[in-house]
């Protein structure tokens, strides 16, 4: 039997992919050994020239002892001075302190606020229904174009941060000079604190509702930082090298947005022919071929439905398979059972308006 292979599936379409970044938002940043996780190295230029591997991480009387001729000791004390030559910021969470504060009003197409905002694993889905009857354009919709409409997000405010701060510089103290690099990880169980309202605007594609389907506006906040002035001193913590880093964090808060909609597709497949997870209890009875007398057609029956017998033409000269004597020779019907009394086994393949398929 041919199978159709044309098939119409449900995928979710994107209409519209933008990123839009706020106004920067300036706040005091204080990160001490009670927040932040400190990941501390030394190193001597001599040292790692001669080949010696002087990491600190986080210990005192950092030395070689590797065998060279450039053996130190550097501790860090009150006095130790820190000059900072290179700053990195990694954001690596940012989102509203409270994402329920955002509503509808918050979040409007062409003036129009959206239906409702759902927030799901850190991401925003505002429901258009009701809002494509009102903005929806009629020239776009006789053509199945989409509509252009101007997205604005306000009253996005407080939000918390997670922080990876990376420092480069040089330590002195104690009549020494030690490169360094110091790590800085905000703890599990803390944010920082970024206040402040910021406002995204963009423009965006939405299409026209179809088999009572509308499309939805995906968003969700991220950020970029930088530190400004930074000054490290050294604290009492929890270990000996423990140290404080004060500055002025500039956040520039970014939206992400996606407009998707399920959409219809016609494809072309063939779908995979997989036994039904079931098959097992099928298989606790005894399905069996038998020839029907009444019928003439060359057709078995199988409770009452038809199943093609591949070895009809084979065994119409012979009705007793040799495969019930000799194993290895290649009858059809299956080797070690005669036609009559082997195990059918039957899949059924459904395929939209193709019917079914044996």
């Amino acid at each position: 039997m041919n199978m159709c292979n044309e098939s119409m599936v449900y995928l979710t379409k994107v209409f519209s992919d933008v990123a839009v970044k706020s106004c920067p938002l300036m706040s005091q940043l204080i990160a001490g050994p009670d927040d932040f996780n400190q990941h501390l190295s030394l190193l001597d230029d001599r040292e790692r020239d001669c080949g010696c591997n002087c990491g600190c991480n986080c210990g005192c009387n950092c030395g070689c002892n590797c065998g060279c001729n450039c053996p130190s000791t550097f501790e860090i004390t009150d006095d130790t001075n820190f000059a900072i030559e290179s700053t990195e910021v990694f954001v690596t969470d940012f989102d509203l302190s409270h994402p329920n504060t955002l509503q509808p009003h918050n979040v409007t197409v062409n003036g129009l606020p959206v239906d409702n905002i759902d927030f799901f694993n850190e991401r925003y889905m505002a429901a258009t229904n009701d809002l494509m009857t009102k903005i929806g354009d009629c020239d776009c919709m006789e053509n199945s174009l989409s509509t252009k409409g101007y997205l604005l997000i306000t009253g996005a405010n407080c939000w918390n941060a997670r922080l990876t701060i990376v420092l480069r510089g040089s330590a002195f103290g104690c009549g020494g000079c030690k490169r360094f690099k110091l790590v800085l990880t905000t703890k599990n169980c803390v944010t920082i604190d970024i206040p402040g309202c910021s406002t995204f605007a963009s423009d965006i594609c939405l299409p026209c509702t179809t088999g009572g389907i509308a499309p939805i506006i995906n968003f969700s906040f991220n950020a970029s930082a930088k530190l400004l002035n930074p000054v490290l001193t050294p604290v009492s913590g929890p270990s000996q090298c423990a140290v404080q880093l004060c500055g002025c964090l500039i956040t520039e808060p970014e939206v992400e947005i996606q407009v998707t909609r399920q959409t219809l597709f016609r494809t072309t497949a063939e779908s995979v022919n997989i036994p039904c997870d079931d098959l097992a209890r099928c298989r606790q009875t005894s399905n069996q071929c038998d020839d029907d007398d009444d019928d003439d057609s060359g057709a078995f029956r199988l409770h009452g439905r038809c199943c093609e017998d591949p070895c009809q033409e084979e065994d119409d000269e012979d009705d007793d398979c040799p495969c019930a004597q000799d194993t290895d020779c290649q009858c059809d019907c299956g080797c070690g059972e005669s036609r009559r009394s082997r195990n059918r086994s039957i899949t059924c393949q459904w395929n939209g308006g193709c019917g079914c398929n044996f």
